[in-house]
């Protein structure tokens, strides 16, 4: 008999602990699991992480990954009256031709700060006097925005490309010193967010 409830309670023990039911860990919410986030979210990342990227399109080099101050990026953007900026990271890289591209990488307090910090950006410019400054693309399963601007070099005109998205509560910022489109979109897709 004593043999019997001895088995039982290794029984009763085991199955609990093979249960979960001692597990300390809160139950996932919405049918999510929390050890498997979506594709391109960004759970344990910060903007430093997200700014330096591990793996990099082929020619270009990783420079260095330097702290922006909210101020700074604020004024830079055009969004000053948008509050709410955490940090700011900067991924400087190089390619084959020596020329600079740069990873901004933002974090705001939410989405909708996020959204707003774009908003205030696309304001900041001026209608094009002929064809459109903004247009949207897809890579990483979300969309981003192409921004053409353009800038005055050894007297002429010449573009420059930026790409601007946001994912949760990041903004994301690719440019460039050059006026070619490809690098710029190679270096935004590298970011896999």
């Amino acid at each position: 008999m004593k043999k019997s409830i001895a088995l039982i309670s290794v029984f009763a023990v085991l199955m609990i602990a093979f249960s979960g039911c001692v597990d300390n860990n809160p139950p996932a919410v919405n049918g999510t699991d929390s050890d498997n986030p979506e594709p391109n979210a960004i759970s344990d990342e910060d903007a430093a992480g997200i700014s330096t990227l591990e793996t990099l399109p082929a020619g270009f080099e990783y420079i260095d990954t330097i702290q922006l101050s909210p101020d700074e990026v604020k004024s830079t953007y055009n969004a000053e009256n948008v509050s709410g900026v955490l940090n700011v990271s900067e991924g400087i890289y190089k390619d084959s031709n020596e020329t600079n591209y740069y990873i901004d990488v933002i974090e705001l307090e939410d989405e909708e700060v996020a959204n707003d910090f774009i908003s205030a950006y696309k304001a900041s410019f001026k209608p094009l006097s002929s064809g459109s400054r903004f247009t949207d693309e897809s890579f990483n399963g979300h969309s981003a925005v192409k921004i053409l601007n353009y800038i005055t070099v050894g007297g002429k005109s010449v573009s420059r490309y930026t790409y601007i998205w946001s994912n949760e509560n990041y903004v994301i910022v690719v440019f460039g010193n050059t006026a070619e489109e490809a690098p710029i979109r190679q270096l935004a897709e590298a970011t896999r967010y």
